[in-house]
C-alpha cells in the first residue's frame, strides 16, 4: 500500500493512501459531509438529503469505476478516520462549446474534498500531489467556491473560458474550467 505521511509542526497527523473497494462507504460518507460544509450556503437541506439517500448506489458506481481502472485516494487521520478524498483519471469529456480548444491536458481531477477540520493541515496538498503530481491537468470548480478556487490558483491552475451554467440538482450555479500546465 502506498502511504504518505505529514507530521509537520502545524499539521495534524494524517496519511494519504490508495483507496480500496472496502473504503468506499467511508470515503463517500466523508464526501457527503464535505459537501454540506462546502456548499451548505448554496443548496438547501433537500439537496443534501437526496444525495445522502443514494449512498448505496454511489458505492456501486465507484466499485464499477475502480474495476475499470479509475483511481481514488483517501486521507485518514491517526485514528484511521477518512478526512479527505481525491479522484483523477483520463479526461472523459473535453471542455464544451465556447471554450477555446487545443492541447488539452489528458488528466482530469474529478474531485477533491477535505473536511473543514482537516483544512489547512496540508491534507489537500498531499491528495492533489498523489492524484495528479505536477503534470498538466484540468478540473471544474463551482464559481461560488472561493476557498477551492484560491487553493487551485496556488497550485498553478488558471481559469479558461467563461463560467458554464450547471443543470440537474446543481441548476442555478455556474462552474469554471481550470487548467494547469505542469512543470
Amino acid at each position: 500500500m502506498n502511504r504518505a505521511e505529514n507530521t509537520g509542526p502545524d499539521a495534524a497527523r494524517y496519511f494519504v493512501r490508495d483507496a480500496a473497494e472496502a473504503d468506499l462507504e467511508d470515503v463517500l460518507t466523508m464526501k457527503a459531509a464535505a459537501w454540506r460544509e462546502a456548499y451548505g450556503h448554496l443548496r438547501d437541506e433537500g439537496f443534501f438529503a437526496a444525495a445522502e439517500a443514494t449512498l448505496d448506489r454511489q458505492v456501486e458506481h465507484w466499485r464499477r469505476l475502480l474495476a475499470a481502472g479509475q483511481r481514488l485516494w483517501l486521507a485518514e487521520d491517526a485514528r484511521g478516520r477518512c478526512v479527505g478524498m481525491a479522484a483523477a483519471g483520463p479526461v472523459q469529456h473535453p471542455p464544451g462549446p465556447g471554450v477555446e480548444r487545443g492541447g488539452w491536458p489528458e488528466v482530469q481531477l474529478y474531485s477533491l474534498y477535505v473536511l473543514a477540520e482537516a483544512q489547512g493541515t496540508g491534507v489537500a496538498d498531499a491528495l492533489l500531489e498523489r492524484a495528479i503530481g505536477s503534470g498538466d491537468c484540468l478540473l471544474w470548480v463551482l464559481t461560488g467556491n472561493g476557498r477551492a478556487r484560491a487553493f487551485y490558483a496556488r497550485h498553478g491552475f488558471a481559469a479558461v473560458g467563461d463560467p458554464a451554467p450547471m443543470d440537474g440538482p446543481w441548476a442555478g450555479l455556474d462552474e469554471q474550467l481550470l487548467v494547469r500546465r505542469g512543470a
